[in-house]
């Protein structure tokens, strides 16, 4: 009886395998890939953040595309002339969102851990480039939480408050 059990196991894994639809030869086809236009927030000679917008290879999937978004935002502007908002050493560790609309950002790097010496409008910029980037390319992020090093942080440089999720802030933005 055990011996014919394990046989009808066997038999319906093995054609239950079989069955099975081969993965695709090209994950991009498979993860709906495609070329989208992103608005990456920078610092404007107004002291302001504008939008620049890039084409982007990014699923369709929002939560798989944001971590892609922001790993471009840390790239820094085409614009020579625009200045890093962040250090030169941040990593995105990792960029999440979760259903109920807060869209997890976790920075990490050597200067954010030390700690980072700047100035407060620097580090407003620095945050709120991010914040706006989230939610002006992903109508599911309504906010925003930053982490550093998968941790809540109170701040990225001692000025601007992270201990809750930051929401956009229209007049903040170059109209």
């Amino acid at each position: 009886m055990i011996r014919r059990f394990a046989f009808v196991t066997l038999l319906l894994l093995t054609t239950s395998c079989r069955r099975q639809q081969p993965l695709s030869r090209n994950l991009n086809v498979e993860n709906k890939v495609a070329m989208r236009t992103v608005s990456l927030y920078y610092e404007s000679p107004d002291l302001l953040l504008a939008p620049e917008r890039r084409n982007l290879p990014l699923p369709q999937n929002p939560a798989a595309a944001l971590d892609l978004v922001m790993r471009e935002l840390l790239k820094g502007s085409a614009n020579a002339a625009v200045p890093r908002l962040l250090p030169a050493d941040t990593t995105i560790r990792g960029a999440y969102l979760l259903p109920e609309g807060t869209a997890f950002v976790d920075l990490g790097g050597p200067t954010l851990t030390q700690g980072w010496t700047t100035g407060s409008h620097q580090e407003l910029m620095a945050i709120y480039s991010g914040v706006q980037t989230v939610t002006a390319n992903f109508v599911e992020a309504k906010r925003v939480r930053v982490l550093v090093n998968g941790e809540p942080a109170e701040t990225l440089a001692g000025h601007v408050s992270l201990s809750r999720a930051l929401t956009p802030v229209p007049s903040m933005v170059v109209r």
